[in-house]
């Protein structure tokens, strides 16, 4: 479809619409009919395929329509490539597109995504087009527009209207239509910015006040780990909650009815009372282990405060769609959240950003297509032609895994295995109990929320030095594991799994020898460890080594700080998959920290590790330790900084590595591929198995790419190992 035909369509549209406008700005006359009879043609004659005509698969069609039923999501979803450009909000001509919460519904949607910057709200007799990247803002609704026509002047803004063709939205016209503006440019909030700086303030707020009520139970000068904990778990509580009403898993408006119960009430109760009572309903129900009995349910806390919290959650004070802020989303906040902790002081409580990482510079989340990359080439190339029966046994591992990012990456990628697998095999259905599933056609299969519970239980592990970044990990799991549930879930079933045995927390790089070293007299007041992000656990009763038991003499804060983890203790550790062999998959994004921040461990280090030396950062130790953890046969793969490849303190790695099974290094040089951050990173991809004398090795020039897996392919090359040097290793083609 060309301008010129797009105009005469326009042209038919517009008469029609003026002739029997009366009928059509009638109450009589319905959303699904303007669609059907005049925003479907209209977008037809855009080059868009609204019907899919082109019979394209439903990832890939180019426009999704919602139907009548679903509620809460934008009417069409604009798709180029499968990437959404733009959404279109509909509403029946007799409705006013002036309305303050017709805007913020359409407006709130695209920002929640963070990756669509347009939304359209429209009845036809009206067209709005927004910048959906600003902040929505309920005093300022109209902030962004950037078209506002009336039916009757779209035959004069026909160049515009234009813009919003396939042909041109594929060229890139959309974006050139972003306001560049110092203003757009300083509303330009994005929502995990903003939802950051919202949980860095209810922290804060909350920290306050429970440490106030609280003093003798959670007081502690320091990083307080207990006060930290009980407000991480408040929180985490209520937003899990949250997103569980926006999915429709649970009942609309839980948390804000039951604050107005309370008010109802006269305040008479403490509201955690009220609260409490349905988190022992969520633990009846769903299981997992962000509910069970904890600390957070017995403190005195300002019940006013906590009711603030929860209504900043609800519209219209709160601009977040948890239905559209993806799990993925979540948790680039949550990695940022982790970069802070709660600090008591003689003087005061605040949040303050914790040492090791203000020296690092930031905390610096992981971009999805490099998790991505490095799934699909381990989990991936170890899954292919696999059955789900014997997916079972694989264990994949991510030793440092922070708010969970590539453990998120490996469950997504067994899910959707998993689900084309049983469309592809209709037979084996019958296999697993998908309930009222079996009913419907291949395409529309949706994998039992049961089923997806056991991929996570058999197949996900991770271990992490901080405690909350074990709890965010397993948060993240379990929205992922609901996620797609599109109906409210049965009662009392225990649905999710216990994470307990999957994801700890200790020390990935040292164990309880730790404390029998000569270096222990040292060690009875050591610095804060800079690998320990804040976090505390508990050390195992059962011990072993050392005159009067183990760590004897030692105080629980020392402890605490050193974190060590038995990988090969059934209980506290990993001690069956490690006798079984080892781990199938290692992958991850270890910290980077610099050799002057390691202090008095280097000696541990040195004793433990070949690739020991020491200026090192702490990233090659962690490389070193996942590949020993694998199983033969198995991939181990970490994106870290490439310095290792030509720095001093590199030697050791680069002499262990050519003794190592390298099967593709892929070097971004000094791209900037962490944003904000002047760390440079490559992929490391490592068999377990015997060495390779040549591996694939690929230098990438950009990052404008559409895909990284096909960059790598068309521009990698063959290394000798032979032709590296100890001294200093070029990848050069």
């Amino acid at each position: 479809m060309d301008k010129e035909s797009f105009q005469e369509k326009l042209l038919s549209l517009v008469s029609k619409f003026d002739k029997d406008k009366h009928h059509y700005l009638s109450k009589n006359y319905l959303e699904a009919q303007v669609r059907q009879d005049f925003i479907n043609p209209m977008f037809e004659a855009l080059g868009w395929d609204i019907e899919n005509k082109k019979s394209l698969s439903p990832f890939d069609r180019e426009v999704i329509l919602e139907k009548g039923e679903t509620t809460g999501r934008p009417d069409y979803n604009f798709r180029i490539d499968g990437a959404t450009k733009f959404f279109i909000e509909a509403k029946p001509p007799s409705v006013a597109l002036d309305n303050t919460n017709h805007i913020l519904q359409a407006k709130t949607y695209a920002w929640s995504t963070k990756e669509v910057y347009f939304v359209i709200l429209t009845d036809f007799e009206e067209f709005k087009l927004f910048d959906a990247s600003l902040k929505p803002n309920h005093k300022f609704p109209n902030e962004g527009l950037i078209f506002d026509f009336k039916y009757a002047d779209y035959l004069k803004n026909i160049d515009k209207l234009w813009l919003l063709s396939k042909e041109e939205v594929e060229k890139g016209s959309l974006e050139r239509l972003l306001p560049r503006d110092v203003k757009s440019k300083r509303l330009r909030i994005p929502v995990d910015r903003a939802f950051l700086e919202d949980m860095t303030q209810w922290r804060e707020e909350l920290a306050k006040d429970i440490y106030k009520r609280n003093s003798e139970t959670v007081g502690a000068h320091g990083r307080a780990p207990l006060l930290n904990d009980v407000v991480q778990k408040l929180l985490d509580r209520i937003i899990f909650i949250r997103i569980a009403e926006d999915r429709k898993i649970r009942d609309p408006r839980e948390l804000q009815e039951i604050v107005e119960v309370w008010r109802h009430e006269g305040k008479r109760k403490p509201l955690l009372t009220h609260l409490k009572d349905l988190f022992s309903e969520v633990n009846s129900d769903l299981n997992g282990d962000i509910f069970k009995p904890h600390a957070c349910e017995t403190i005195d806390i300002d019940s006013n405060l906590l009711a603030e919290i929860i209504e900043n959650l609800y519209f219209p004070k709160c601009r977040y769609r948890f239905d559209v802020i993806g799990v993925e989303l979540l948790g680039s906040i949550y990695e940022r959240y982790l970069g802070s902790t709660i600090r008591v002081t003689p003087q005061r409580v605040k949040v303050e950003e914790k040492p090791e990482v203000r020296k690092a510079g930031g905390v610096y989340y992981t971009p999805k297509y490099i998790v991505d990359y490095i799934v699909k080439n381990t989990v991936g190339k170890l899954i292919e032609g696999k059955t789900p029966k014997q997916i079972e046994k694989i264990k994949i591992l991510d030793p440092a895994c922070g708010s969970g990012s590539f453990l998120l990456g490996a469950y997504q990628y067994l899910l959707d295995y998993h689900l084309e697998y049983y469309r592809k095999h209709p037979k084996e259905i019958q296999t697993i109990s998908f309930d009222f599933y079996q009913k419907v056609s291949p395409e529309d299969l949706s994998l039992p929320l049961r089923t997806k519970a056991r991929i996570l239980k058999n197949n996900i592990f991770g271990v992490d030095l901080d405690a909350q970044a074990v709890e965010i990990t397993m948060m993240s799991l379990y929205l992922k594991a609901l996620e797609g549930e599109r109906s409210l879930l049965p009662k009392k079933q225990q649905l999710l799994p216990s994470l307990n045995s999957n994801i700890k927390c200790g020390n990935s790089l040292i164990g309880y020898d730790f404390f029998e070293s000569p270096m222990l007299p040292l060690l009875k007041n050591p610095p804060v460890s800079p690998f320990v992000k804040g976090g505390f656990s508990n050390i195992p009763p059962l011990v072993k080594g050392g005159e009067g038991g183990f760590a004897a003499g030692f105080d629980d804060e020392t402890k605490s700080r050193i974190n060590p983890f038995d990988w090969n203790s059934k209980i506290a550790g990993f001690g069956e998959i490690i006798e079984n062999g080892g781990f199938d998959v290692v992958i991850g994004n270890p910290p980077y920290v610099r050799q002057e921040m390691l202090g008095d461990f280097k000696e541990y280090f040195e004793q433990h590790y070949k690739v020991y030396h020491g200026t090192a950062d702490l990233y090659a130790y962690f490389v070193e330790k996942g590949v020993s953890l694998l199983k033969t046969g198995g991939f181990f793969s970490y994106i870290v900084s490439n310095k290792w490849m030509r720095a001093n303190y590199g030697e050791p790695l680069r002499r262990w590595l050519k003794q190592q099974r390298i099967e593709e290094i892929t070097d971004f040089g000094d791209l900037p591929v962490f944003e904000g951050a002047t760390t440079y990173p490559c992929i490391i991809r490592i068999g377990k198995g015997s060495p390779l004398p040549k591996f694939n090795a690929a230098q990438i020039k950009t990052l404008e790419f559409s895909s990284l897996a096909n960059y790598v392919n068309d521009n990698s090359f063959k290394i000798s190992k032979s032709s590296l040097s100890d001294k200093g290793w070029s990848l050069v083609d």
